[in-house]
């Protein structure tokens, strides 16, 4: 027996609507920043490569790169494995949260 795995739309809700003139939009810092990107964003004594001055929205930092090559810090005022750590709690509890849920 075979399978086709697990895709996104197993895991994630379908959308509220099936009217297909029903448009949703996703925002970027280009648009309006959230709460998040504001914070991170807003002017701080000590910055990190994430918080500097850039010219475009930054969308990768180097996630997949190794360690030495990532700049240091992402975020003013904590090293990158604390970072890393709390972005691994967060999809811990995402993923508990979406097994729960189905």
């Amino acid at each position: 027996m075979s399978g086709t795995g697990v895709v996104y739309k197993d895991l994630l809700p379908g959308p509220e609507t099936t009217d297909p003139t029903h448009h949703s939009r996703s925002y970027t810092l280009d648009d309006e920043p959230t709460a998040s990107h504001a914070l991170a964003s807003a002017d701080h004594d000590i910055v990190g490569s994430a918080q500097e001055t850039h010219d475009a929205e930054v969308k990768d930092l180097g996630w997949q790169q190794p360690a030495e090559k990532i700049p240091a810090p992402l975020v003013g005022g904590m090293e990158n494995e604390e970072l890393w750590l709390l972005v691994r709690r967060f999809n811990k509890v995402w993923s508990t949260w979406l097994s729960r849920k189905s």
